[in-house]
């Protein structure tokens, strides 16, 4: 027997999501006011000043290094990065626009100073200031995600519809905008930096959830027709179901989850700043949204869907059994 009951606590589950969505809202609202915006849009969407490095040989990386960290000790970076070829590379160190550009400026003229050689001759490296402007690139972001998730969520309601029925594809259009809401609510919670990567994924958030909830279905539909469960209640069923495809997307999600921890890893460690991470942070949260999503909430909604849709058709049976009796009942009119 399934021990795990889900689909009798819909109105849990409904509380519980409601209750974190709204606080993701309230704070990505109070953000939008207050802060950088309903996200915290990375680098890429955000104004920025940087300073930049380049040097021509790889020799000189171990030596240019200290000399820049202790040229900028004054300044806190949010980002630092490193990128190598085979004859020089580049460190970039970037600011928020609230850094004393004045200060900065100096802070590099010092820095190309120190970076010549004792006698003067040869240059190690070449520092140089950017200001990196950027005007509502966020929002624009935020508009493609939109446009990506809704065309599938239409595109899934509409396959659903001729696969299984009417009332599944109400289920997973459900299950689609509450997993996409608790990824939103997640990133604006935790004020993860957001990028272009949020586009997709979200949009991977909403075909994994379409293929969790084929999954689900598919059991679903197998267990109704079986003669096995002919006389077993339909919330039973789905509860049945539910917990036969609970493992398969328990693994699904964790490996997702997983993968995603171990590149952030290797993100922070090749680039030295944590700022890396936040692309791989957003899809663990993405596997987490699908996993509560898929697992509880999608199939108590389905259940509590399926129930009424058969009691309006059982209302309909019997309106028009009541009219059918009315009809014969009626005498024949007498011929004049």
């Amino acid at each position: 027997m399934n021990k795990l009951k889900v689909c009798p606590k819909i109105h849990l589950f409904i509380i519980i999501s409601c209750l974190f969505i709204a606080i993701g809202m309230a704070v990505g609202t109070i953000c939008h006011f207050v802060s950088n915006g309903f996200f915290n849009f990375g680098g890429e969407f955000s104004s920025y000043n940087s300073v930049s490095i380049a040097y021509d040989s790889v020799r000189d990386a171990d030596t240019v290094k200290p000399v820049c960290e202790k040229a900028l000790q004054d300044f806190d970076p949010y980002e630092v990065s490193v990128s190598e070829t085979r004859t020089g590379g580049e460190i970039i160190y970037k600011y928020n626009t609230s850094v004393n550009l004045t200060e900065l400026n100096s802070a590099v003229e010092k820095l190309n100073a120190a970076l010549k050689t004792d006698d003067g001759g040869e240059v190690l490296a070449v520092a140089s200031l950017h200001e990196g402007k950027v005007e509502k690139g966020g929002d624009r972001a935020v508009k493609l995600a939109a446009i990506a998730v809704s065309s599938a969520a239409a595109a899934q309601f509409i396959y659903f519809i001729f696969r299984y029925k009417l009332r599944a594809a109400f289920s997973s259009l459900l299950s689609c905008i509450h997993n996409l809401g608790v990824f939103v609510a997640l990133a604006a919670i935790t004020r993860m930096p957001v990028g272009t990567e949020m586009t997709a994924i979200a949009a991977a958030v909403v075909l994994m959830t379409i293929i969790l909830n084929c999954l689900l279905f598919d059991r679903t539909r197998k267990n109704f027709k079986s003669d096995k469960y002919a006389k077993t209640d339909r919330k039973e069923v789905v509860e049945i179901s539910a917990s036969e495809t609970r493992l398969a997307t328990l693994v699904a999600c964790s490996a997702i989850a997983v993968a995603a921890v171990i590149v952030a890893v290797f993100a922070a460690i090749s680039s030295l700043s944590i700022a890396a991470t936040a692309p791989a942070m957003l899809a663990v949260f993405g596997a987490i949204a699908c996993c509560y999503g898929c697992m509880f909430f999608t199939p108590s909604v389905h259940s509590a869907i399926d129930e009424t849709c058969e009691k309006v058709k059982g209302l309909i049976k019997s309106k028009g059994s009541k009219q059918s009796v009315k009809t014969e009942e009626k005498p024949a009119a007498k011929k004049i």
